[in-house]
Order: C-alpha cells, then structure tokens, then sequence
C-alpha cells in the first residue's frame, strides 16, 4: 500500500528579483497566503500586485513577522494592504544573492517599526539644508 499527501498547487509564476519587483517596490497583497511543500520544508507563499502583473512569492520568516508587526496576526488582514518591497545582497554558501524582505511601506531600512513616525521625522529633519557662518 502506498501513502500519499496531498499536493498544493499555485497558479502563476514566481517573481524574479531585480525584474518584476525591484528595491523599495510598493505591491499590494493579493491573498492570504499558502503553505506549500518546498526543497527545504514548508514555505509560505502570497500573491502580490505590480506595476508588472501578478506574481507569487515566498515569504520569508523576517517578512512574516514584519507583517504581523505592521497588520496583525491574522493573515486574512494583509490581502489589500501594500508592502514594501527590499532586495538587499547577501553571501550564501560563498555567493552573493538577493534577498527578499517584505514590510510596511512606510519602514525605514534600520528602524524598527514602533519608530517609523520617529525615523520619517528625522529623516525629515536630515533633509534640511544647513548653512554654516564663519
């Protein structure tokens, strides 16, 4: 007798990095979201809107919790929200590879998401010009 299990499948494609979304992309979450079976366990995995189409991603553990952070934690929140989209370069097994984080739109790279009306202020206040007297 053989076991199965039962397989999800995804309509779509998924998004290239650097094509169809790139760094600080704003998208829209389409749903809320599929476990799926992946080469390295279960991997969560959400429809998005671009400027370029509909695609799928895989969320990574640090996206999860930026949304729970930003949304809540009931996925079901997210569909309709936009994110913010960031490639940043890492090494991996000794190669450079772009990773995917996913957060609120208005999160500034190295702030912390209680801070983001703290961080756009600053920055705010960093884009004014200073004259300096002799």
């Amino acid at each position: 007798m053989a076991i199965y299990e039962r397989k999800t499948t995804l309509e779509g494609r998924f998004a290239k990095k650097g094509e169809d979304i790139k760094n600080q992309d704003i998208v829209e979450v389409l749903d809320e979201g599929t476990k799926v079976p992946g080469k390295f366990g279960e991997q969560d995995v959400f429809r998005i809107k671009t400027d370029k189409g509909v695609f799928i991603i895989g969320m990574n553990q640090t996206s999860i919790n930026n949304m729970v952070d930003a949304f809540g934690k009931d996925s079901k929140n997210w569909v309709g929200k936009k994110i913010k989209v960031w490639l940043i370069q890492d090494f991996k097994e000794g190669k450079l590879i772009w990773k995917l984080y996913l957060t609120h739109p208005d999160q500034i790279l190295g702030q912390s998401f209680d801070n983001v009306n703290e961080a756009l202020d600053q920055q705010r206040f960093d884009d004014i010009p200073t004259i300096e007297s002799e």
